[in-house]
């Protein structure tokens, strides 16, 4: 949509209000640089240029809106939709996240003020970061609830959302891939980098609400433990590295299909994952003197002093350059292989004991081992058969959703889309799918009728051992952790 040939010139965006009996609750929240206004922020702003200008959206309608100061700088949030929550909690939980960020980045930080659009909706979730500003969607429920002094599951992910976007204020707004700069808006710019832009954000993003006292050790285990889960399950870790990953985000990662789980990884998670590795590998090989904050503050201040993206292979460089040694073996396991990521020995230095073991239940993620324990006196599934696919409910059976590769469901044929309609001629939920398996746990097969494209079929299912893939972790070392987990340069 830019004018060809006038891409950094000055550009002017006039707003105005629309005509029509309830034009009076109409508002305007944006960062864009107001020139003449009126209250309600009708009237005129203005860009440096075309980049400067679609940088910065605009929310137009009837919201509510929260103000507060991190670090002397006013920050907004818009609510946009029906919702009802404790706001003084968002308020007091958002600033610590804010002032933590900010510090840790130094001050003062590299926009005038910042806004946060929250779209409350029924269903979905998602942001998308920009330069002094987020676009969030989250449902009712990832708000919370007056009175409850617990965080909830539902708000901690809306909370861990706010802080991966407002990291990315630092890292890939202004701290960038040198292929982004300029942006060229009429094809992709691919790049390795995502693991770095998106994998450094997303082990940050968790770390903060620990480091800003809003989660204790054992929930961020909870959310460590996740994200490792989620790597080990995913097949396609074996197959894709992640920079083939990033390199391949807009034709695959941005396209799922069936097959991904078995064909791709994740520069978001695995490269959260590599953060964890690269940090425990910093502190070692410096005796504790260098970090992967020091990292992170280093690409900072380079830009503050160039303002240039950064080469592909720049965090690996001054990485090395940091901690005094070599880690190009590290890197070329991590980045350019296939090969299991060295998580054990990185979280053992780190003060953490990490074990593998089998679901307890299908929802059970991993998490701290004390939590884990209690949820297995309730829900020991650990010694059940496993399927091997995702299901979703459907009239008269379960609709496959994905395979997983060498599993038993890719054993007996099933394939996405099929509708499994009985195990051992019993009818299946999606809720028993796991007891079936479990009652039937000692005997070596089952048989099971699918229909696929309206024909029937039969097959067996071998019953076999969920594998060891769930991450459960303890604390080995306090003091090593402590080190880790909270900074003791800075304080929310």
């Amino acid at each position: 949509l830019s004018v060809q040939g006038q891409e950094n010139e000055l550009h002017q965006l006039r707003l105005l209000r629309p005509a029509h009996d309830n034009e009076a609750v109409f508002r305007v929240a944006t960062t864009l640089q107001a020139e003449d206004t009126d209250p309600a922020g009708f009237g005129l702003y203005q860009a440096a240029d075309y980049d400067d200008l679609i940088d910065h959206p605009v929310e137009l309608g009837d919201f509510r809106q929260l103000t507060f100061a991190a670090c002397g700088v006013t920050h907004d949030i818009v609510f946009t939709g029906d919702c009802h929550f404790d706001e003084q909690r968002v308020i007091d939980d958002l600033q610590r996240i804010c002032e933590y960020q900010i510090r840790f980045f130094g001050e003062p930080p590299p926009m005038p003020r910042y806004l946060f659009m929250v779209m409350v909706v029924d269903t979905g979730y998602g942001g998308l970061e920009h330069r002094s500003s987020t676009a969030l969607m989250i449902t009712r429920e990832n708000l919370p609830v007056t009175g409850s002094e617990a965080i909830s599951e539902p708000y901690l992910n809306f909370l861990g959302l706010c802080s991966h976007e407002y990291f990315h204020t630092w890292n890939v707004k202004r701290i960038k891939p040198a292929r982004f700069v300029p942006y060229r808006l009429e094809a992709e710019s691919p790049t390795e980098l995502l693991w770095f832009f998106e994998g450094m954000t997303s082990y940050y993003d968790d770390l903060v609400l620990v480091r800003a006292g809003l989660i204790d050790e054992e929930r961020y285990f909870g959310l460590l433990a996740n994200t490792l889960t989620r790597v080990r399950r995913g097949p396609g870790r074996l197959v894709q590295t992640v920079t083939d990953s990033s390199l391949d985000a807009w034709h695959k990662f941005y396209k799922k299909d069936e097959n991904s789980p078995n064909a791709i990884v994740s520069y978001y998670a695995k490269g959260a994952l590599i953060a964890v590795c690269l940090d425990a590998l910093m502190r070692q090989s410096s005796n504790g003197k260098v970090t992967l904050d020091d990292l992170m503050r280093a690409l900072w201040a380079q830009w503050l002093e160039d303002g240039m993206g950064i080469d592909e292979r720049a965090p690996q460089e001054l990485a090395c350059r940091l901690a005094g040694a070599d880690l190009s073996e590290f890197f070329d396991l991590a980045l350019y292989s296939t090969r299991e990521l060295p998580v054990d020995t990185a979280l053992s230095s780190l003060g953490v004991q990490l074990n593998w073991r089998a679901r307890t239940s299908a929802t059970d993620m991993g998490g701290a081992a004390s939590a884990v324990s209690k949820d297995k006196v309730t829900n020991d599934l650990s010694d059940s058969p496993w399927l091997g696919a995702s299901v979703d409910d459907a009239p008269g059976g379960v609709r496959i959703t994905q395979v997983l590769s060498a599993s038993p469901a890719e054993r007996a044929g099933l394939a996405a889309g099929d509708l499994l309609v009985a195990l051992n001629r019993l009818s299946v939920s999606k809720t028993d799918i796991d007891n079936h398996l479990q009652r039937f746990a000692d005997l070596e097969q089952l048989p099971i009728h699918f229909f696929r494209l309206g024909q029937l079929h039969e097959s067996n299912l071998p019953l076999e051992r969920a594998p060891d893939d769930t991450a459960e972790l303890a604390v080995a070392d306090a003091d090593r952790l402590g080190e880790w987990l909270h900074d003791e340069r800075l304080k929310a």
